[in-house]
């Protein structure tokens, strides 16, 4: 055979090859990629919180009254409780400022010697509402469901027999969870 015989021969040999080889990868799949799975968990921790707001509604106003009044009574000043959904609480009220160790009291304003007594309510005149150890019971039993829940402050002046003045305590409301 000639040169120029033996490189077209080799050369249509070289290409022969090329095209089996090529054709081959062509129809073989692949197997360069793989997977693999894992697993995560995804976790959230509720914790039981609670919030108390006395600005709203929470002043008791038994507004102007006559010194011979008695039995004065309010019903509009409220205590506003946030509660985490199925959450217990129970609602106290302190003595107030002034207490002394019979009664909650108001002091008056220019004569600071001259008290009102009062007396605060967790129900329609019935229970008296405190700290469960003086002036009344704490308010309990009660549940959080994630929204707003208000209280009524049910309050009561026996007599207003006092001089003329301003009167005014200031009472700490607890929220225990």
């Amino acid at each position: 055979m000639d040169k120029v015989k033996k490189m077209k021969y080799f050369n249509r040999r070289i290409f022969i090859n090329v095209i089996i080889k090529a054709s081959v990868l062509c129809f073989t799949p692949l197997v360069f990629a793989s997977s693999e799975t894992g697993n995560f968990d995804v976790t959230l921790t509720i914790t039981s919180s609670c919030s108390i707001n006395t600005a709203t509604d929470g002043n008791v106003a038994f507004g102007n009254q006559a010194s011979s009044a008695t039995n004065i009574q309010v019903s509009t000043a409220s205590i506003e409780v946030s509660c985490t959904q199925g959450t217990p609480y129970t609602l106290a009220l302190n003595n107030g400022a002034n207490a002394d160790a019979t009664s909650r009291r108001m002091i008056g304003q220019t004569v600071a010697t001259d008290f009102v007594p009062y007396e605060l309510y967790l129900d329609t005149y019935t229970t008296l509402w405190g700290d469960g150890v003086t002036f009344g019971a704490v308010k309990s039993g009660l549940t959080g469901n994630g929204t707003t829940q208000s209280h009524a402050i049910y309050a009561q002046v026996p007599s207003a027999n006092a001089s003329a003045q301003d009167y005014k305590d200031t009472v700490t409301a607890t929220i225990t969870w």
